[in-house]
């Protein structure tokens, strides 16, 4: 995509460990880097983009190039409940590796969609 000037726009894909003491510094990398006049695209969840959603509308409110492209995390497939999309709100850790599995799973589903 070219900008006015005819140069090249950045584009840069911010994809956090899904656990929200990595989401946090991401998004405020994601806006620190926006502020450069890039363009961002943060990679979340549906239930994590949720948590954060006043903070990046916030962003994105103030002209910040900031987009979130959710993917769905496919915890059933793995015996996890929907709502089990962060580290942080596993009721035990004899679930990370389900969950870490899915994370494998979403990684596909991240290249799938980043090269068509």
């Amino acid at each position: 995509m070219a900008s006015k000037s005819g140069l090249k726009e950045l584009n840069f894909v911010l994809i956090p460990l899904i656990v929200e003491s990595h989401i946090i510094p991401i998004v405020d990398m994601a806006k620190l880097l926006a502020q450069r006049v890039v363009t961002l695209t943060l990679v979340m969840t549906p239930l994590n983009a949720l948590r954060f959603t006043v903070v990046i509308h916030l962003a994105i409110g103030s002209r910040l190039f900031i987009r979130i492209l959710k993917l769905k995390f496919p915890s059933k497939k793995v015996g996890l409940l929907e709502r089990y999309e962060s580290v942080d709100v596993l009721p035990d850790t004899a679930y990370r590796r389900n969950f870490f599995t899915t994370i494998d799973m979403l990684k596909t589903k991240l290249k799938n969609y980043l090269l068509r």
